[in-house]
């Protein structure tokens, strides 16, 4: 069984069953107590919890998502880091993988795939807006819900980009099959690299296969660097062409052609979504992998059959004008349209090269009749009464205002009617725009109302260090307004239950409802150390096996075990279940020694008593003369039997002796021999008849004449036995 099973970590997660094995860490569902709610815990292998590479990596993944909060990536609540153990607790999600649904649905429609890749492109925005590159997209990592929602997890090998500057050593890349060529070749990679994940993973969903296949790693990540994918129309031409463009420049191997950004590619899907027959003309060149406009190229190409023979290069020099050789241009000569140099001149010039002239007079003159006319009618116009253009209003929500007002000057005025802060756009940025994107307008004579982002409302961390974590949690999250996350961690210099510290650090401003993690002191480390088994052992020895271990006290106890033997200990070596006991350092034992005096055992020693005795009687039990237990019967009469408590040691002899309190007689009336440490007693001699004549002393005396006319029961035969020989 897993021995995490049933354990409860920092005495709130309750761990209860496993639910994912991964590469360095495995994944729990349990239960919070204190907030009762179920999570996911994420525990580091125990192999590689002395891998400061593996730690390093798994406290990444915590500070990647813990600045995070976004509706499509899974939330962290909890993080503990230890010498024992390193976990993350996180949102529990009821649901399966997208790996797993693609699996199942093979392919995917292409409304369905553009629903998953929106949420997934709007959660890394989030995280790369914060300075964090996922580095392992891939759909084993997303999550998705019954109702299509999607969750990005497992930030592993994210990275914050501030913090890496220009180079990056770490040898971690993402899945192979989803790679970026940057990540496959160790460059520095950025959110750009995550772009090209989600390009892969949609190339997938619309073909039911990866664009690169082999048998093993190291050739997967040779084709994401040096290979072309088949194009994805060859495979599911149902897929509309746009969206196999888009497909193609997420794709790009050089990161500077791909979408910049996940809003940028977001951008582009909203449009297809609007219009599924759209074509970009994303072209892209087969080896430059450069793309270009290919409706440009298409009337080039024209121009270029209208004439076949056009000057490809000129020469002057002491102002004669050298007549060129022609020839007729290739697709190529397009491309090098610039290079003249290796075309040679002719001293003759051709009858295509006069009639070049002539048509080019012809359509200069063409030109100017075109102009007049054009002006002809602007003036026309002018005083007139004209027909004001309409025109659709563009969406201005996230440009900013500035290069609005400047690019839309001769369409419509921009007015920025109020300010206001927004986490989500930058400064300067509009954040609402009145007519709405879509609404007719009027060209020329409409004033767009816009609100302007004044960027993230910047708040003060309040300096909490020091203070007791209850009122340092108030005045974070009730008057900062922050989302704080703690971690509880040992530190030997700030008492238990204060803050050591916060994360953005105290009086650093930041966006106000950004998270702040705030680490709050357990005290000193408390080692834990195995018990060991003292019992058996002289105290000198137990004193030697616990010393500077724990805090050890002492009673004694009567044994039979030699004196300043260890006989028992207050915490055991092993538990009931058989394992190691293990306690924390410095905890109190108790030894238990032994006087090497034989313990007092209780012995009980039972006689019958004769029928028709009576009074009130006290029976003593005596060892060398001293009484070791006594016992009073108020009346003989109603007693047919008496018992006596004895206490002593070993083995002993016990005389029994009955007093008659009303006369104060008394009477040995048996003998018996007691083993205390058995715990056995066995009867020597007992003198019923004594017993009786001590309480029937009133009776007649009993002779061979009268013996008839005294009732005696039939059990008290053994009485005339022993007085008449009978």
């Amino acid at each position: 069984m897993d021995k995490n099973i049933g354990r409860k970590l920092d005495g709130r997660y309750e761990i209860t069953e496993l639910i994912g094995i991964g590469g360095m860490a495995d994944v729990y569902k349990a239960t919070d107590i204190l907030e009762d709610r179920v999570v996911a815990v994420k525990i580091l292998k125990n192999e590689f919890a002395d891998n400061e590479d593996f730690v390093r990596r798994f406290r990444n993944e915590s500070k990647a998502i813990a600045v995070l909060s976004h509706p499509n990536i899974v939330k962290i609540f909890d993080v503990g880091f230890t010498d024992k153990i390193q976990f993350i607790v996180m949102e529990y999600i009821d649901g399966i993988t997208l790996k797993e649904f693609m699996e199942q649905q093979g392919v995917l429609k292409w409304k369905d795939s553009i629903h998953f890749i929106i949420q997934i492109l709007r959660a890394l925005q989030h995280a790369h807006d914060r300075g964090i590159v996922h580095r392992d997209i891939k759909p084993q990592n997303i999550m998705l819900f019954p109702d299509g929602t999607i969750k990005v997890m497992d930030f592993g090998i994210a990275r914050f980009a501030r913090e890496e500057g220009k180079t990056i050593s770490d040898k971690a890349i993402g899945s192979v099959h989803y790679i970026s060529p940057e990540q496959a070749r160790g460059d520095i990679t950025d959110e750009k690299s995550d772009i090209y994940s989600v390009g892969v993973m949609l190339y997938e969903m619309l073909t039911g296969v990866k664009p690169f296949d082999a048998d093993n790693p190291v050739s997967v990540a040779l084709m994401h660097m040096q290979n072309d994918a088949k194009p994805l129309r060859a495979i599911n031409d149902s897929v509309p062409e746009g969206l196999e463009e888009i497909v193609i420049r997420a794709m790009q191997k050089e990161p500077s052609k791909r979408y910049q950004s996940a809003s940028e590619m977001i951008k582009d899907i909203e449009e297809f979504k609007k219009n599924p027959s759209i074509v970009f003309e994303y072209k892209y060149l087969s080896e430059k992998t450069q793309y270009f406009n290919a409706g440009a190229v298409s009337r080039a190409a024209a121009e270029a059959e209208k004439s076949k023979s056009v000057p490809l290069s000129r020469n002057e020099k002491n102002g004669d004008v050298k007549k060129m050789r022609t020839r007729t241009k290739t697709r190529d000569d397009i491309d090098n349209y610039d290079d003249y140099d290796d075309y040679e001149e002719d001293d003759k010039p051709s009858k295509s090269s006069y009639f070049v002239v002539v048509l080019t007079a012809i359509a200069a003159g063409v030109i100017i009749i075109v102009v007049a006319f054009i002006a002809i009618m602007i003036l026309t116009k002018i005083g007139g009464d004209e027909t004001p253009e309409i025109g659709k209003m563009p969406k201005l929500i996230g440009f900013s205002y500035q290069e609005v007002k400047s690019v839309y000057a001769s369409s419509f005025d921009v007015v920025a009617e109020k300010q206001e802060y927004s986490s989500e756009f930058g400064e300067g940025a509009i954040i609402e725009q009145s007519p709405t994107e879509g609404k007719d307008y009027l060209i020329g004579k409409t004033t767009v109302k816009v609100t302007v982002s004044k960027g993230p409302r910047m708040v003060t961390v309040s300096n909490v260090y020091e203070l007791d974590s209850t009122t340092a949690l108030s005045m974070l999250k009730d008057n900062d307004g922050f989302n704080v996350i703690i971690t509880s961690v040992f530190d030997e210099t700030v008492p238990k239950d204060q803050v050591i510290m916060t994360d953005p650090p105290r009086n650093e401003k930041v966006p106000y409802g950004s998270t702040v993690r705030m680490y709050v002191s357990r005290g000193p480390e408390e080692q834990e150390i195995p018990v060991p088994d003292c019992v058996g052992r002289t105290f000198e020895e137990a004193e030697l096996l616990l010393d500077n271990k724990f805090t050890i006290q002492t009673m004694t106890a009567d044994s039979l075990e030699p004196e300043g033997t260890v006989i028992k200990q207050s915490i055991p070596a092993v538990t009931e279940d058989g394992q190691q006991n293990i306690v924390k350092l410095n905890s109190t034992i108790i030894l238990t020694i032994s006087t090497g005096v034989m313990p007092e055992a209780e012995a009980v020693i039972t006689f019958s008593v004769p029928s028709n005795i009576k009074g009130k009687a006290t029976f003593n039990c005596y060892v060398n003369g001293q009484i070791i237990g006594s016992t009073k019967i108020d009346n003989l009469a109603y007693a047919s039997t008496v018992s006596v408590t004895i206490k002593g040691t070993e083995m002993q002899k016990v005389i029994l002796e009955a007093v008659n309190e009303e006369n104060k007689d008394s009477a040995t009336i048996g003998e018996y021999s007691v083993n205390f440490v058995e715990n056995t007693v066995t009867e020597v001699d007992f003198e019923k008849a004594i017993l009786r004549n001590l309480f029937s002393k009133d009776e007649p005396e009993i002779t061979n004449d009268n013996r008839n006319e005294i009732s005696i029961d039939d059990d008290d035969d053994a009485f005339w036995n022993e007085v008449f020989g009978y």
